[in-house]
């Protein structure tokens, strides 16, 4: 009888490590998501690192494909409301404090892109490094994914992104430097797919609506 529940137990056991979904299937499953992620929009705090003590940020982050974005600050009360946006060329940043606006025409390859999720994908595609881990977090499983950042800056080297297992949603990102040490932490809430985003969103008059 003893030998029969073994048995059993051990065919259970094999079958259940048989339909365990590998961390390739999962980082198809979620490639085959963001693809189909044509903007977003989130709240994300943004810890940088680097200086005699971390700087931290809350911000509000909204994206449009393939390379429009907002970021807009929420906290620090002595940064509130600065705001940049960005329309694939150039960039306004509005300051409310002074009410004043400027206009970045050449703002390629900014530090700000680095912190989201839609570049990250974006250097996911024209990279040949794509490393995979997991890790369990407050009884959450996430797919961590690392891939390099173009450039060749040694200040801005990887970038690591954790989703989450189940939801496919961003929990955080990493940007590493060449060392492997966290530059940048930013940590995602209120993460929503392909809301509407109109074009205009992303004028220069946008920047005082």
């Amino acid at each position: 009888m003893k030998r029969i529940a073994l048995l059993l137990l051990l065919s259970i056991l094999f079958l259940n490590a048989c339909g365990k979904i590998t961390d390739e299937q999962i980082f198809y499953k979620i490639q085959k998501k963001y693809n189909k992620m044509e903007s977003y929009s989130c709240f994300a705090k943004i810890i940088i690192n680097g200086g005699k003590e971390p700087k931290e940020y809350k911000v509000k982050q909204i994206f449009k494909r393939p390379n429009k974005y907002i970021i807009q600050i929420i906290e620090p009360e002595e940064s509130k409301g600065i705001t940049t946006v960005y329309n694939g060329e150039q960039a306004w940043i509005y300051h409310p404090q002074i009410d004043q606006s400027i206009l970045i025409r050449d703002y390629k390859d900014s530090p700000d892109e680095n912190m989201f999720v839609g570049y990250f994908l974006r250097n996911l595609i024209t990279t040949e490094m794509v490393k995979l881990e997991s890790e369990r977090i407050e009884d959450n499983d996430y797919l961590i994914i690392t891939t390099m950042i173009p450039g060749n800056n040694k200040y801005r080297m990887y970038q690591k992104l954790w989703v989450d297992k189940k939801t496919y949603l961003p929990y955080k990102l990493y940007i590493l430097d060449k060392d492997e040490k966290i530059a940048v932490e930013i940590y995602y809430s209120k993460f929503l797919y392909n809301i509407d985003i109109k074009d205009e969103k992303f004028e220069v008059y946008a920047l005082k609506n």
